[in-house]
């Protein structure tokens, strides 16, 4: 039995459709790659903050990655900690995202490629005689 004119249409129309579902999703996939390939030609940090001393200091607001931290060699047990807030006054342990080893520790390290990923903001405390500065990329 031949197709009748409904099925030819229907089938035509399901073919429309998949053709559309099918650009809407490589759409999709060449603005990702775009995006990618922006951060690839920076292949880092567009801000680092300034540096940071014996403080708490909200560093910048909203999401994106923490590239690294550079932390120069002091004595004692200070500490440097950041932390996923918006606000100085929102900083709590359950966001930090970063706790420096103390300084007079036998594997500590004063410059750390990190990559961290963060949503709310940058808070970074230094204890005293500490300082620090943080590289980022903001609202990725």
């Amino acid at each position: 039995m031949p197709a009748s004119l409904d099925d030819i249409l229907t089938t035509q129309k399901n073919g429309v459709v998949a053709i559309n579902s099918i650009n809407s999703y490589l759409s999709t996939i060449a603005s990702e790659v775009t995006a990618i390939a922006g951060l690839a030609v920076g292949n880092g940090p567009s801000n680092s903050c300034p540096t940071v001393v014996a403080t708490t200091t909200s560093i910048v607001v909203g999401k994106g990655i923490m590239f690294s931290i550079s932390i120069p060699a002091t004595s004692g047990s200070n500490q440097v900690l950041i932390y996923d807030s918006a606000t100085v006054g929102g900083i709590s342990s359950a966001n930090l995202i970063y706790a420096s080893l103390p300084a007079n520790a036998s594997n500590f390290v004063p410059y750390r490629d990190v990559r961290i990923h963060y949503s709310n903001g940058l808070v970074v405390a230094c204890d005293s005689g500490m300082s620090c500065v943080v590289s980022y990329t903001p609202n990725i």
